[in-house]
């Protein structure tokens, strides 16, 4: 029964901290895409490099990625990035200790009782969404390329 707790706060911490990051990673990516879009973007409008189709098509390119980027900095931009990575951090510190008690013969009750605690504190504070990008590619990085030493299985 205390390997099976063990292995369930495993694996939840697993994907909890792979999620964080991951979705910390999608929105960093985001934002510096934006960002290059309408840089480069402005660039080429400014040199007229192109005919004037593909100025109006750059141009909506272009106001897409401000609007999209306005959306994100409105929702904490970048620093909602570190949110996610502070969290990732607890879930991935909270995976390493279950995972050397998990190794440890002569895990005791209070070892245990202390690992669930601080489990259910983890998640029962207020913190970032982990987005379904994040949640697939978390998924993707643990099964698929074995980002992860998978031991709670």
């Amino acid at each position: 029964m205390n390997k099976d707790l063990l292995k369930h706060i495993g694996e939840s911490t697993a994907y909890s901290a792979k999620g964080h990051f991951k979705t910390a990673d999608i929105r960093r990516i985001a934002t510096y895409l934006y960002i290059t879009l309408n840089f480069a973007f402005s660039i080429v409008c400014l040199t007229n490099l192109v005919n004037i189709f593909w100025l109006q098509i750059l141009s909506v390119i272009s106001l897409f990625a401000s609007v999209l980027l306005l959306i994100s900095e409105t929702h904490g931009g970048l620093s909602i990035c570190k949110e996610h990575t502070k969290y990732a951090n607890l879930y991935l510190e909270l995976h390493n200790d279950t995972y050397t008690e998990f190794l440890n013969p002569y895990t005791t009750q209070q070892n245990l009782e202390e690992l669930k605690d601080r489990f259910n504190s983890l998640n029962k504070k207020e913190r970032p969404n982990i987005n379904i990008g994040g949640k697939f590619w978390a998924k993707f990085a643990i099964e698929k390329m074995k980002e992860m030493n998978v031991w709670w299985k």
